[in-house]
């Protein structure tokens, strides 16, 4: 028996009892792994950060900064200013959808608990007609028939809220918690984005001493269409949700519907959610303008279909350009797949791992089909 042989067998033996010993103790195996993840959970997500806050910084750092023959000789000053504005963009978006969005809440709230007792008297004089009076109904289900009813029912609601207090004594430690890991969030997420370069030529170091050469060319290819495809997402995304909230805007002010501008923030913001983010906001402007006009609901819903198809059509495709280059059953495929195992941040995650699969697979059968000598069938 040669060496090769020898060699194949103890790597199958070895692998066999590995798989024994996991199977035999999964459950102790399965808590170590989730206590590993919760002690990786701030690098995992300053990565994330770094790699979101990369996008716009790359650009201010490549495409403004890097024209300035001043600034050109001192690539730390450029990366510290480009970092420090990308960081002022962030909080002047959320500072901006937070301003916009709580008076607008606060105001609709308001006129909604104003208007709900108009409400219910049209909802009583309507069910008084069938014979079921709302009023005696609330009397003896929520209030009760005499005062120790009542007096029972409130130490009973008063009883939930003292339990729902005794249970939150580690609430200060949670925040501490909290705080801590964000700290350590922030700390990972700039060494990241101040160390790039040098962490991706020690990770190329390592694989060129370990791994043969052809793999670890294969591996770098994978790797830069991974980076370029999850980039061009990102800012994709975040350009084709602000123009739909420009896009509803204008509309819903050319119609003088209510709440132009709460609407319209919140289309914006859900839009970041693939596919069904949209519909969502959708859903919330027609409960909100049908407490107010039902026909004017009925047309928002109308209006929304109108854009939903010229945003599909015309502008997501120029938008996202070539970038992603996934068919749209796969995009919807790999938004079911990705809500159903990692719910919002799934679909965010699986429609560019998919466009990397697609890409890579696509490449790979078109190598083997020339390989074959098989493209006269194609035709």
């Amino acid at each position: 028996m040669d060496k090769s042989k020898r060699i194949d067998i103890i790597v199958i033996g070895v692998l066999l009892i590995v798989t024994y010993i996991i199977l035999q103790h999964f459950g102790a195996i399965w808590k170590f792994f989730l206590l590993l993840l919760g002690i990786m959970t701030p690098f995992l997500w300053g990565s994330a950060l770094a790699f979101i806050l990369n996008v716009p910084m790359r650009f201010f750092e490549n495409k403004v900064f890097k024209k300035i023959k001043k600034l050109n000789r001192f690539p730390t000053l450029c990366r510290i200013l480009a970092l420090l504005i990308t960081l002022a963009l962030v909080v002047l978006v959320v500072y901006v959808v937070v301003s916009l969005l709580v008076p607008q809440i606060s105001a609709t709230l308001e006129s909604i608990i104003l208007g709900l007792p108009k409400a219910v008297e049209r909802l009583n004089a309507f069910l008084t007609e069938k014979g079921f009076d709302l009023g005696d109904y609330l009397q003896t289900n929520l209030l009760g028939n005499s005062p120790e009813q009542l007096r029972t029912r409130i130490e009973q609601v008063l009883d939930v809220a003292l339990k729902g207090v005794i249970y939150s004594t580690g609430v200060l430690g949670s925040v501490y918690s909290g705080l801590l890991q964000f700290c350590f969030t922030l700390m990972f997420t700039f060494y990241i984005l101040f160390s790039k370069e040098r962490l991706g030529k020690q990770f190329i170091k390592v694989g060129y001493a370990y791994l043969p050469e052809k793999k670890v060319d294969r591996y770098r290819k994978v790797a830069n269409l991974t980076q370029h495809t999850f980039s061009s997402f990102i800012s994709g995304q975040c350009l084709e949700a602000l123009i739909l909230g420009v896009l509803f805007f204008i509309a819903m002010s050319i119609f003088k519907m209510p709440y132009v501008l709460l609407i319209s923030v919140f289309i914006s913001v859900t839009a970041l959610i693939p596919v069904v983010g949209a519909w969502l906001g959708c859903f919330v402007g027609v409960l909100l303008i049908l407490m107010v006009n039902p026909m004017q609901a009925l047309g928002f819903g109308i209006m929304f279909i109108v854009i939903q198809q010229l945003e599909g059509n015309l502008i997501y495709p120029h938008v996202m350009g070539n970038a992603i280059g996934l068919p749209s059953i796969w995009v919807l495929l790999a938004v079911v797949l990705g809500d159903g195992l990692l719910g919002v941040l799934g679909m965010l995650l699986f429609i560019p791992l998919t466009s990397v699969v697609y890409k890579l697979f696509r490449e790979k059968v078109n190598a083997r089909i020339n390989e074959r000598g098989l493209e006269s069938k194609l035709q």
